[in-house]
C-alpha cells in the first residue's frame, strides 16, 4: 500500500493554554496599543484573541480529540527541588486574571475538556499525555510556541503546533500555521528535541528563573553541546573546553547544571489517565457561546450564535462573519461601464486606494499615483479596478472613475480619506459626498482602541484577513479590494453607534469636514530657510562641543552621556546619590531625577541641558532639511486619530514639541518663512485652557477674572501667594502662572514643586491654598474621577469621549494616573474642539473673501497662516474675529495675533 493511501492516525490537540493567554493578553501592549475592553471598561483582549485562535484551530484542523491544559495554582514538585523556582515572575496582571474566568467559560462553551492537575504542571500534563497518545499510535499536536515543549517531539506521533502572529514583523517571515518535526527543532535550535534540556540547562532560563551555567549563554551552550552531546558529556570534558569562561563554569558549577537540567525536563511519567471519550471533540454549546459573547461584547461572535436565540437574534444588526468574498478584477471597460450602473443603483458603497507604489512614510504632496482603485458595493462584493494593467483607455477609465467619485448625489464611505485624498489628488480626483470615513467614526467611538482596519474588521466582523491572495491576484490588489469591503460593512454599525453615543455633531461637524482642510493644509506645506537652519545646526554642534567637554571635566572621565546606565555609574563614583532605580535594578537618571540633584550638582544640569540640546538636533536640525520637498517646503502630517483626548498631532516633523520660550526653540521657529511677496501670520488663543477651566468648573473668582478680563495669574499671585507689593508681585506672578497650568493638569505636590521650585511641603501647601481660594476648581478635581468610575468616560463640552478603563485599577499609580487624565479631558477635550471649529470657520471666511490667505499648520491652540502682504490688514481681523467667536461661552475667548517675515517674530 502507497503512502498516500495509507490511513492517517487520529489526532489528539494538547493546547498550552497558559501561552497562548499571555500572548494574547501582551501583545496589544507590545504594539503600544490600549488593549480591547468592552463598554464597561473590562480588558477583553485575551479572551478575544484564545477564542478566534481556538475557532481557527477548529475550523482548519477538525481535531478527532481535543483538550486546553492549564497550569495549576500550587507549587509543583520542581519549587521542592529548587525553591526559585519561577522566582523572576511577576504576579499575573490584574486586567489578565480578571480575564481567567472567561477563558474557562470560552473553552466550556466550545466544549473543550480542561486538564489541570493539582502540583504538576501543564508541561508535565502535556508530555505525560503525548507520550500516551503516542504509544496508542495515535498523534499528539501539542498546540504552543513553548521552545521548551519542543524537547517532546518525536517522529511521526508527537508534534508541536506553532500559531505565528502576522502582525509581529520578523526578519524572516513565518506561516501562520508551524508544524514541527525532529527536523524542524533541528533546523530551529540547533539540536535535535532530546538535547533540548541539555542546552536549557546550560544556557539557563530566565522566564523560569532556571539559573543555567553562568557564563555560557545560548551560542555556548549550542556550541558545548553539539559538540559533547549533552550538559553530561560538557562537564565531563570541561578539561578539552579551550574557551576559558566556559571551562571554569563547567568544572564550578556542575550541581547548578544538574539542577537547571532536571528544572528543563518535561517528566512523560506522571500519574494521569489518557481518557479519550471525555477529550472527544464535540459540536459547540451554541447557547452558552451567544450568552458569553453577548456579555463580553464580541458582536460579530454574539451574531455568529444568534440562531439558538431567536428573541434576541435581529438586535446584533450587520453582516454575517461567514460573508462569501466574491471580488473582481477590473482591467476592460466593458467591465468598468458595468461597475458603474450598479453604482447609480447602490445606496451607497466604499472605496479605496492602491498605494503600496508610495513610500510608508510619504506625505500628501509626495504619494503617487494609485496602482488601483476597489470600489465594495456590499458586504463581500468588492471590485479592483486594475489602472496598471489597463487593457483599453487608461485616460477614459480615469474620467470614468473622476466622474462617479466626485459625484454629489453618489453616496460613499471610505476609511483614511484623506489619504485616499492625497493619492486620487494626482489623478486629478476629489471626491465628494463621502458621509463617512470608517476610521474617524472608530476613533470617535474610543480613542483608546486599536483603530486599524484589519483590527476592526477582526473584532466588529469576525473576518479573517487574507495573508496569501488568490490566483491573478498580487498581495496589494487583494488587500484594497478587501480594505474597501471592510469599509462598507463598518460604516453602518459605526453610523449607528455614533448616534446611540451623541457623538452626530463632533462626528458631523467637526471630524468629517475637518479632514478637507487638513489634507489642503498638508499640500501647502511650509516654506524653510536652508541657511537658516544649517546655521542652527553649526550653533548646536558647536554648543554640544562645550556641554560635552564641561560634563567630562566635572565626572572626571568620558563617557556616553546619553546612556542613563553610565550616567548612573559616574554619579556613583562622583558619590552622588540618587535615591531611586529603575525596574531593572539601575540607579535612575530620569529628568525629574536630575532636575532634583541640579539644585546641588552642576553636573546633573549639564546632563539635562546636553540631553536635550542633543534630541533638539536630533528631531530638527538634523532631520529638516532631509524633509523640504521639490517645492522647497516642508510637507508635515496633521493626524486626527492619534491622540486619544482628541488634540491634533503633528509628524514627519513633529512641530508641537518645538520650545516656545527658549533661544533654541525661537531659532528653529525663525527657519519657517513665508514665499516671497508674502508674510506669515500666527494667531493664537490666549490661556484657552484656563478659560475651559472656569467654563467647566464654573468657579465664580475664576470666572469673574475673565468676564472682567482681568490678569488671572496676577489674581492667583495676590490671593494664593500673598503677593502685595509690586515687587511680590513680579516674583508671584511667574510662579502663579505654573501654578494655574500645573493645576488644569491635576499635578500634585512632587510634580508642582519640580515645576516651581518649592519643596513638596511647600508645594502641596499652595495647592491646598490653590483649591480653598478657588472652591469650584476643587469640587471638579474632586467629582470628575467618580463620574469616570461610574460612566467609564468623560465628555468634552461638546460631547466627545474619552474611556478610561484604569480609573478603578489596583495599582495605585496606575489608578492614579487615569484619574488626573479624567481631570484632564473635559479641558484638553474642549481645546481640541474649539481649536478644530476655529480652523473650519477661518478657513469658510478666507474662502468666502476670496483671499489667497490659506491657513499651513496647526499647532496646540495656534494657528499659522501665509497671506499675501497686501492680504495682511484684512486677514487679521478676520481670522481674529472668527477664532474669537468659532464658540458662544460665557468665558471671553481671546486671540493674539501678528504677521511677520518668519515664524519667530510673528508676535
Amino acid at each position: 500500500m502507497s503512502k498516500e493511501n495509507e490511513s492517517k492516525p487520529e489526532r489528539v490537540f494538547l493546547i498550552d493554554t497558559m501561552s497562548h493567554i499571555f500572548r494574547a493578553f501582551f501583545a496589544p501592549m507590545g504594539a503600544r496599543q490600549e488593549p480591547l475592553r468592552n463598554s464597561k471598561g473590562q480588558v477583553t483582549q485575551a479572551v478575544f484573541v484564545f477564542t478566534n485562535m481556538l475557532r481557527k484551530l477548529l475550523a482548519d484542523e477538525k481535531p478527532d480529540y481535543i483538550a486546553a491544559v492549564f497550569d495549576s495554582p500550587e507549587k509543583t514538585f520542581r519549587h521542592d527541588s529548587f525553591a526559585d523556582y519561577k522566582a523572576n515572575r511577576a504576579e499575573m496582571p490584574e486586567d489578565l486574571s480578571a480575564q481567567m474566568p472567561y477563558i474557562v467559560r470560552v473553552c466550556e462553551a466550545f466544549n473543550i475538556r480542561i486538564l489541570r492537575e493539582p502540583g504538576y504542571e501543564a508541561d508535565d500534563i502535556i508530555g505525560t499525555l503525548a507520550q500516551k497518545v503516542a504509544e496508542k499510535g495515535m498523534q499528539a499536536v501539542i498546540v504552543s510556541n513553548d521552545k521548551d515543549l519542543c524537547q517532546l517531539v518525536r517522529d511521526p506521533l508527537i508534534v508541536c503546533m506553532r500559531q505565528n502572529s502576522q502582525n509581529v514583523k520578523r526578519k524572516t517571515p513565518a506561516p501562520p500555521v508551524e508544524y514541527c518535526d525532529e527536523e524542524w527543532v533541528k533546523n530551529k535550535f540547533g539540536v535535535p528535541p532530546a538535547q533540548i534540556i541539555d542546552l536549557l540547562g546550560l544556557m539557563g532560563d530566565s522566564i523560569d528563573n532556571i539559573p543555567g551555567a553562568p557564563g555560557i549563554g545560548e551560542k555556548g551552550a549550542l556550541k558545548l553541546v553539539t559538540e559533547f552531546g549533552s550538559a553530561e558529556g560538557a562537564m565531563a570534558n570541561a578539561d578539552k573546553v579551550t574557551h576559558k569562561t566556559y571551562r571554569e563554569s563547567l568544572q564550578n558549577n556542575q550541581e547548578i547544571i544538574r539542577q537547571s537540567v532536571e528544572l528543563a525536563t518535561i517528566h512523560t511519567t506522571m500519574p494521569i489517565e489518557l481518557d479519550l471519550e471525555r477529550l472527544k471533540h464535540r459540536d459547540p454549546d451554541r447557547k452558552l457561546a451567544y450568552t458569553l459573547f453577548r456579555e463580553l461584547e464580541f458582536t460579530a461572535l454574539t451574531r455568529e450564535f444568534a440562531d439558538t436565540m431567536p428573541l434576541f437574534a435581529g438586535l446584533d444588526d450587520g453582516p454575517s462573519p461567514q460573508t462569501t468574498r466574491n471580488y473582481h478584477l477590473i482591467r476592460t471597460r466593458a467591465e468598468l461601464d458595468r461597475l458603474v450602473r450598479r453604482l447609480w443603483e447602490t445606496e451607497y458603497w466604499s472605496f479605496d486606494v492602491d498605494s503600496s507604489n508610495s513610500p510608508p512614510k510619504a506625505s500628501s504632496f509626495d504619494k503617487l499615483p494609485p496602482l488601483g482603485i476597489a470600489i465594495a458595493t456590499a458586504a463581500g462584493a468588492s471590485y479592483y479596478v486594475d489602472l496598471e494593467n489597463f487593457e483599453d483607455d487608461r485616460e477614459g477609465t480615469i474620467g470614468s472613475l473622476r466622474d462617479i467619485l466626485s459625484n454629489g448625489f453618489l453616496e460613499k464611505v471610505s476609511y483614511d480619506l484623506k489619504t485616499n485624498l492625497a493619492v486620487l489628488d494626482r489623478l486629478g480626483i476629489m471626491p465628494e459626498a463621502v458621509k463617512d470615513d470608517v476610521c474617524i467614526a472608530s476613533y470617535l467611538i474610543d480613542s483608546g482602541r486599536k483603530n486599524d482596519l484589519d483590527s476592526l474588521a477582526q473584532v466588529q466582523l469576525g473576518a479573517d484577513i487574507v495573508i496569501e491572495p488568490p490566483e491573478g491576484w498580487t498581495e496589494s490588489q487583494y488587500r484594497t479590494a478587501e480594505r474597501a469591503d471592510f469599509t462598507v460593512q463598518l460604516a453602518p454599525m459605526f453610523r449607528k453607534k455614533i448616534e446611540e453615543d451623541g457623538l452626530e455633531k463632533v462626528y458631523a461637524e467637526i471630524e468629517m469636514p475637518l479632514i478637507r482642510l487638513l489634507f489642503d493644509i498638508e499640500m501647502a506645506g511650509m516654506k524653510v530657510d536652508v541657511e537658516a537652519l544649517r546655521g542652527f545646526s553649526d550653533f548646536v554642534s558647536t554648543e554640544l562641543d562645550t556641554l560635552r567637554e564641561k560634563i567630562y571635566a566635572l565626572a572626571g572621565r568620558e563617557f556616553k552621556i546619553n546612556s542613563p546606565k553610565q550616567v548612573g555609574e559616574v554619579l556613583q563614583e562622583l558619590n552622588i546619590d540618587t535615591g531611586r532605580k529603575t525596574a531593572t535594578g539601575q540607579i535612575s537618571t530620569s529628568k525629574d531625577i536630575l532636575t532634583e540633584l541640579a539644585q546641588n550638582y552642576e553636573i546633573a544640569q549639564l546632563i539635562i541641558d546636553y540631553r536635550e540640546l542633543d534630541k533638539l538636533k536630533a528631531t530638527y536640525s538634523d532631520v529638516l532639511p532631509t524633509l523640504i520637498a521639490a517645492d522647497g517646503r516642508i510637507h508635515g502630517k496633521l493626524n486626527q486619530t492619534i491622540a486619544a483626548t482628541g488634540r491634533l498631532s503633528s509628524t514627519d516633523p513633529n512641530l508641537q514639541n518645538i520650545p516656545v520660550r527658549t533661544e533654541l526653540g525661537q531659532q528653529i521657529r525663525r527657519a519657517f518663512i513665508p514665499e516671497e511677496g508674502k508674510k506669515l501670520i500666527s494667531a493664537d488663543y490666549s490661556q484657552l485652557e484656563l478659560r475651559l477651566l472656569a467654563y467647566v468648573t464654573r468657579d465664580e473668582r475664576m470666572l469673574e477674572a475673565f468676564k472682567n478680563n482681568e490678569d488671572i495669574h496676577a489674581q492667583t499671585a495676590r490671593l494664593v501667594f500673598g503677593a502685595q507689593t509690586d515687587t511680590e508681585l513680579k516674583i508671584a506672578r511667574r510662579q502663579a502662572k505654573i501654578v494655574n497650568f500645573a493645576i488644569a493638569y491635576a499635578v500634585e505636590a512632587f510634580g508642582l514643586s519640580q515645576r516651581v521650585g518649592l519643596t513638596r511641603a511647600e508645594a502641596k501647601k499652595v495647592i491646598e491654598d490653590y483649591y480653598e481660594t478657588y472652591k469650584g476648581v476643587k469640587k471638579f478635581m474632586d467629582e470628575t474621577p467618580e463620574v469616570a468610575r461610574e460612566k467609564g468616560f468623560v465628555t468634552s463640552i461638546f460631547g466627545r469621549r474619552r474611556y478610561f478603563p484604569s480609573i478603578n485599577d489596583r495599582n495605585f499609580s496606575v489608578r492614579s494616573r487615569a484619574e488626573r487624565e479624567a481631570i484632564n479631558m473635559p479641558l484638553q477635550g474642549s481645546a481640541s474642539d474649539i481649536v478644530k471649529l476655529a480652523m473650519l470657520k477661518v478657513d469658510a471666511a478666507l474662502r468666502r473673501e476670496n483671499l489667497e490667505t490659506r491657513m499651513i499648520m496647526q499647532i496646540h491652540d495656534e494657528l499659522l497662516f501665509e497671506a499675501p502682504e497686501a492680504e495682511v490688514e484684512k486677514a487679521i481681523p478676520l481670522i481674529k474675529q472668527a477664532m474669537e467667536t468659532a464658540v458662544e461661552l460665557d468665558v471671553p475667548l481671546t486671540v493674539e495675533i501678528g504677521a511677520g517675515d518668519n515664524w519667530m517674530n510673528v508676535k
